[in-house]
């Protein structure tokens, strides 16, 4: 125990120290999530700012991390840290009432360090943990949903741990998940106003630099970069087609997950692995792929670790190494990326390999057929009696 809660803290002071004097690089983020405050301070939301992508429950928390700190700065890093050590006392909750080994503890201690003061300087701690939250409740549909429900007003993403559900306990998550979404946005809608503003921003965006799409512009041709919403894009003609197409695919592939769930084919896979796959499904098939969406994985993937029965630990180590490889790009190789510059495209290549590789193997193990041993149909009978 002691050893785990030292080196959670000797990891985040790294992550700090890292996020504070490396500023310039890690804060102006954060420090637009100060001003957009100032808007929220006066109950609206930033409509029409493209740089403003987040559900409406985001602005709640940006305005709070203006009211808790000295400043909008300060109080972010504040509350990111404390989702993280929320996260963290959640993983040593559970490894210790299931009297499991600590992996899952160490997964997210490790993951985070390797993710770097990304972790304290972007919006994304606060929907992995909710995600994180739902995928640990899995037993308790009810609870679960509502963490779902609260993450994907946050990001999208975090519906995704439904899939953790069992066929059975799927209505009862999703009725949860979505009477806490529509509280929420009603809430927030009474409140500022042009709370879904954020979908069409998500609609026109193009192929960012970092994404599987712009990987073959990378390598091939010179990969003509603009700056839009944010983020560098790729700005050749045709560009914003490829990224639609892998995004379409992306969702035919969470289709097929959610129709094999809905038959009760996916009964034999822990819940935990199945919203790990899915999770690295809507990854590689996205159009973004920024550094900071490795918290997703690391939070989900320590989440999925929770349950002995996961079968996703090798997987999980491979992405571990691609998040510090991810941090070694980012942003040490960025400028390089941008321009094309052989190393750098290499080390995004490996990153990207890691990633697709790592999605086909989980999806794989979630797909395969359950062993007909009598154990097997022993497991399967408990497991649908505890469903009904």
């Amino acid at each position: 125990m002691k050893g785990l809660v030292g080196a959670f803290i000797s990891s985040r002071l790294l992550i700090v120290a890292g996020a504070v004097l490396l500023g310039d690089y890690f804060l102006p983020d954060v420090r637009l999530y100060g001003t957009w405050s100032i808007l929220l301070a006066d109950r609206q939301f930033p409509v029409g700012d493209a740089y403003w992508q987040y559900p409406p429950g985001a602005g709640a928390l940006f305005l709070f991390s203006r009211l808790i700190g000295p400043t909008p700065v300060v109080g972010f890093i504040l509350l990111a840290l404390l989702a993280d050590l929320a996260l963290f006392v959640l993983l040593l909750v559970v490894a210790q009432r299931r009297h499991t080994s600590n992996t899952a503890v160490w997964a997210w201690i490790v993951g985070g360090l390797l993710v770097g003061p990304l972790l304290v300087s972007r919006f994304d701690v606060f929907p992995a943990l909710f995600a994180a939250a739902a995928v640990v409740f899995a037993a308790r549909p009810g609870v679960s949903g509502v963490f779902a429900g609260i993450g994907g007003m946050l990001k999208i993403w975090p519906l995704l741990a439904l899939g953790a559900m069992r066929r059975r306990s799927l209505p009862l998550a999703f009725a949860t998940a979505s009477v806490s979404m529509l509280a929420i946005l009603a809430i927030m809608t009474w409140w500022g106003g042009d709370g879904i503003s954020f979908l069409g921003e998500q609609r026109d965006r193009g192929l960012q630099l970092e994404s599987l799409g712009a990987l073959p512009y990378l390598i091939f041709s010179d990969p003509q970069t603009v700056l839009r919403f944010g983020a560098f894009e790729i700005g050749v003609p045709g560009a914003p087609t490829v990224g639609l197409v892998i995004s379409a695919l992306g969702l035919i592939l969470i289709a097929v997950f959610v129709l094999l769930r809905l038959l009760g084919r996916l009964e034999h896979v822990p819940g935990g692995d199945v919203t790990f796959a899915l999770v690295l499904i809507s990854i590689a098939t996205s159009r973004v792929f920024s550094p900071q969406y490795d918290i997703w994985i690391v939070a989900v993937g320590a989440a999925a670790l929770t349950d002995p029965r996961s079968l996703m630990r090798p997987i999980m180590w491979w992405l571990l190494g691609m998040c510090g490889l991810t941090q070694v790009i980012f942003p040490w190789a960025y400028g390089s990326l941008i321009n094309g510059e052989p190393y750098a495209v290499a080390l995004q290549a490996i990153r990207l390999g890691v990633l697709i590789g790592c999605t086909i193997w989980a999806c794989s193990l979630c797909l395969q057929r359950p062993p007909r041993t009598s154990a097997a149909l022993a497991e399967n009978a408990a497991n649908a009696a505890e469903s009904a």
